[in-house]
C-alpha cells in the first residue's frame, strides 16, 4: 500500500516538474543514467567560509515505483570527510556531481560506521526538483499538510559482495539490536539538530520534552489556565520538539546576541551549491534552527536538505545565510556548529524530499518585544525575539522565550505575585487586543503569566474561523516575592429570607496570605417576577467560578476575542445570584459580566480565589408544600487540598 501511494503521488510530482527538468538537463545526470561504479565527488563547508570538496563512489541504485523512494547508494572518502569525523549533521543537502553533472543531495548515512569510507544516501535531483513549481507558484500561499514518512525498508543493494537489505529508521537501533540483523543496513537521516541559543534551564528542557501536566499541578500553575481548550492546551504542551518531530535538540552555548555570524569577522558564504543555509524557527535575542547544505539554486528558487526538516509541508521558517564555526565531532554523529547570518527569504516548503524556500521573499512573523521587571531588586531586562509564522509552534516557541526571560531576570524560581500587561496586534484586528491580569503562587510565579499569554495564542491560532495574520506581541512583566492573595473565606446577607424584586445585601469575608481579614460588602436585586422557594448566591474569585462551569461555544471569531478581553481578571471578587427559574426577566450567564445579577469589584493587583455558596430563602405567595424527609446519604470524605490556589 504504501509503494501504491507512493506512486500515485510520484506519478502528480512527475507532471509538475517534468517541464522544468526540460530546462535543466544540462545541469543533471538523470537517475536512470547513473550505474554502479560511476565516481564523482560532492561539496560542503566543514569550518568558516570555505566550500570543501570529498570523494564519491556509487555502489548501487534502490529503483522503487514512484519517484519519493529512489536512492543513490555511496560511499564517500577524502580529507573532507575525516576532518568531519564522517557524515555530519549539517551536509545534508551537499550536492553530490557525477560526470561533472548534479546527480543529488547527500541526506542519510548509515549509522555506527567507523571506517574512513562511510556509506551514504543520495536524493536524486529529479526528486526534489519537483519541489520547484509548487515553490514558484505558491509563494504566497499557505495550504500545505505534514507528508507521511515512509519508514521501512526500501529495497536492497550489494555491498562488498554481500546483499543486504536498506532500512530507513528515525532513530538509529543499539548496536545489539544491529549486530542481531547484519542482513540489514541502517539509514538515519543526517539528521539536522536544532540548534538553539539564548535559551537555558528548564525553558530549553522544556522545548526539547514539553512540560507535562504533572509538572504544570505541582508547580501550581492550573490556576493560571482557563478553563476553555485547557486539556488540548495542556496536550500540546506535553510534546516538545523531541518527541513531536523526532528532533535532537542542542544547545550552541551562545547568548543571543552572539548567535548570528555578523558577530564573528568572517561574513557568510553567498548562497551556491555546496554553501551552508539556516532554516530557523525564531531569530533574534532567542533563536532556534537547523543548518544544511545548498543542493541547488535556480534565480531565487533554493533547494537543501535533502530529507525533511520537521516535516511541516507548506511553512512559514526564516531562510538565513550562515557562517559555520566548526564540525563537532561525535560517537553517536558528527554536527556542524553555525551561526545563522541574516534573513534573506523564506522556507516554504518542508517535505519528504527536502525543503525549498525563495529568497528575497520576506516571511511572515510574530514580532515578541518583552521587558520583565524584578520588584525587589529593582532589575528590568528585556528581550526580544521573532518566531516564524507556523501557527502549531507559535504558543510553544513563545512560552519557553518568555519563560527564560523571567528566570534569567529573577534569578530564582520560588513564591511572588506577578503581573502582565500585553497588547497583541493582528491584521485581522480593527483595534489591539489589550489585557492585564494577576498570579500569584506559593512554589513558581515565573511561569504563570507566560502560561496564560502562551494559552491565549493557542486559542486565537488555532480558532475555527479564520488566520488572524498575528504579528506583534508586547509584553510588560512585573514580579515581587510577596504573595499577595485573597481567599474567599465567608459570605453572608443581612437576612435569611426576601420577597421577589427586593435588595439583597452581603458581606463577602477574605482572608489575606498571612495577613488580616477584611470585608467587601455590595448588593444585588432580585427578579421581581420570581416562582421558587430559593435562589443561591455565590461569591467567588478569578474569571470563572469553578471548572464544572461548561466551556462557552463561540458563532464567530468576534465572540471569541470579546469574550477573552472581557473576562474577569484574577484579582475580581465576583457576586452573583444564581439558579434563577420561573422569571420572564433574561436570567445570568456564568460570563455575562454586566447582568444586574453579578457584580464584579477589581482588588488592586491581588490574586482572589476560592468560592462560597449561600442559600436565599424566597418568600412566594403561594404555600409551600412541605417536603418529604429522605435519608441522608454519607458525605464523601473530603480530600485535603494541596494546592493553596486551585483544588482539582
Amino acid at each position: 500500500m504504501r509503494l501504491i501511494k507512493a506512486a500515485a503521488l510520484g506519478a502528480l510530482l512527475m507532471l509538475s516538474y517534468s517541464a522544468h527538468l526540460s530546462d535543466a538537463q544540462s545541469r543533471i545526470i538523470p537517475f536512470s543514467e547513473i550505474q554502479p561504479g560511476m565516481e564523482g565527488f560532492g561539496k560542503t563547508v566543514i569550518k568558516g567560509n570555505e566550500i570543501q570538496t570529498f570523494s564519491v563512489k556509487v555502489i548501487n541504485v534502490i529503483d522503487n515505483p514512484g519517484i519519493l523512494d529512489d536512492h543513490i547508494v555511496v560511499r564517500v572518502s577524502g580529507l573532507t570527510i575525516r576532518q568531519a569525523g564522517g557524515i555530519a549533521a549539517g551536509m545534508s543537502g551537499s550536492p553530490i556531481y557525477i560526470n561533472n553533472k548534479l546527480a543529488g543531495a547527500l541526506w542519510g548515512s548509515w549509522g555506527f560506521q567507523v571506517g574512513a569510507d562511510p556509506i551514504a544516501l543520495v536524493r536524486p535531483i529529479e526528486t526534489m526538483l519537483a519541489l520547484v513549481d509548487p515553490l514558484k507558484e505558491k509563494a504566497q500561499k499557505r495550504l500545505g499538510s505534514a507528508p507521511d514518512i515512509p519508514y521501512g525498508v526500501i529495497g536492497s543493494v550489494e555491498i562488498d559482495g554481500r546483499r543486504k537489505q536498506i532500512e530507513l529508521v528515525s532513530h538509529m537501533p543499539s548496536p545489539s539490536e544491529q549486530a542481531a540483523r547484519p542482513e540489514t543496513v541502517f539509514i538515519e537521516a543526517a539528521a539536522t539538530p536544532l540548534l538553539v541559543s539564548g535559551l537555558t534551564g528548564r525553558a530549553l528542557q522544556y522545548l526539547k520534552a514539553g512540560i507535562s501536566e504533572g509538572k504544570v499541578r505541582a508547580a501550581g500553575m492550573r490556576q493560571a489556565l482557563l478553563s476553555i481548550s485547557r486539556e488540548d492546551f495542556i496536550q500540546e504542551l506535553s510534546q516538545g520538539l523531541e518527541e513531536r518531530y523526532g528532533l535532537r535538540v542542542l544547545p550552541t552555548g551562545f547568548s543571543g546576541g552572539a548567535a548570528y555570524a555578523s558577530a564573528y569577522t568572517n561574513e557568510p558564504l553567498e548562497l551556491q551549491e555546496g554553501s551552508p543555509f539556516g532554516v530557523m524557527l525564531t531569530d533574534g535575542d532567542f533563536t532556534a534552527g537547523a543548518f544544511g547544505t545548498v543542493s541547488y539554486i535556480e534565480e531565487n528558487i533554493l533547494l537543501g536538505f535533502g530529507h525533511w526538516f520537521l516535516p511541516a509541508g507548506e511553512t512559514e521558517f526564516f531562510l538565513t545565510d550562515a557562517y559555520i564555526l566548526d564540525t563537532v565531532e561525535s560517537l553517536e554523529m558528527p554536527f556542524k556548529l553555525g551561526v545563522p547570518g541574516k534573513t534573506i527569504g523564506t522556507i516554504l516548503e518542508d517535505r519528504w524530499q527536502g525543503v525549498g524556500g525563495i529568497t528575497a521573499l520576506e516571511p511572515r512573523v510574530l514580532a515578541v518585544s518583552l521587558t520583565v521587571k524584578d520588584r525587589d531588586l529593582a532589575i528590568t531586562n528585556g528581550v526580544r525575539f521573532r518566531i516564524a509564522y507556523y501557527e502549531s509552534l507559535i504558543p510553544l516557541l513563545f512560552l519557553v522565550g518568555a519563560l527564560d526571560a523571567v528566570d534569567r531576570t529573577l534569578n530564582r524560581i520560588g513564591p511572588g505575585t506577578m503581573i502582565t500587561r500585553y497588547t497583541l496586534e493582528a491584521d485581522e484586528l480593527s483595534e489591539p487586543f489589550v489585557r492585564t491580569d494577576v498570579f500569584a503562587s506559593l512554589s513558581d510565579i515565573a511561569v504563570t503569566g507566560p502560561l496564560r499569554v502562551a494559552q491565549t495564542l493557542f486559542l486565537l491560532t488555532r480558532n475555527e474561523f479564520r488566520d488572524l495574520g498575528l504579528n506583534q506581541l508586547d509584553i510588560a512583566i512585573e514580579v515581587q516575592r510577596a504573595v499577595k492573595s485573597l481567599r474567599v473565606k465567608a459570605l453572608k446577607t443581612e437576612r435569611e429570607s426576601y420577597e421577589p424584586g427586593e435588595t439583597v445585601r452581603y458581606t463577602v469575608t477574605l482572608q489575606a496570605y498571612r495577613g488580616e481579614e477584611q470585608t467587601i460588602e455590595g448588593e444585588l436585586r432580585l427578579p421581581k417576577e420570581l416562582d421558587q422557594p430559593s435562589v443561591t448566591l455565590l461569591a467567588f474569585g478569578g474569571p470563572r467560578r469553578s471548572d464544572r462551569d461548561e466551556a462557552p461555544e463561540f458563532d464567530s471569531l468576534d465572540d471569541l476575542i470579546d469574550f477573552l478581553q472581557k473576562m474577569p481578571t484574577n484579582n475580581s471578587l465576583i457576586v452573583e445570584l444564581v439558579n434563577i427559574s420561573n422569571t420572564s426577566e433574561d436570567p445570568p450567564t456564568s460570563e455575562d459580566n454586566e447582568s444586574e445579577y453579578r457584580t464584579i469589584q477589581t482588588i488592586n493587583e491581588t490574586f482572589v480565589y476560592g468560592e462560597k455558596t449561600l442559600e436565599i430563602k424566597i418568600k412566594t405567595e403561594k404555600p409551600q408544600e412541605p417536603e418529604p424527609e429522605k435519608p441522608e446519604d454519607p458525605k464523601p470524605e473530603k480530600k485535603p487540598c494541596k494546592f493553596p490556589f486551585y483544588c482539582p
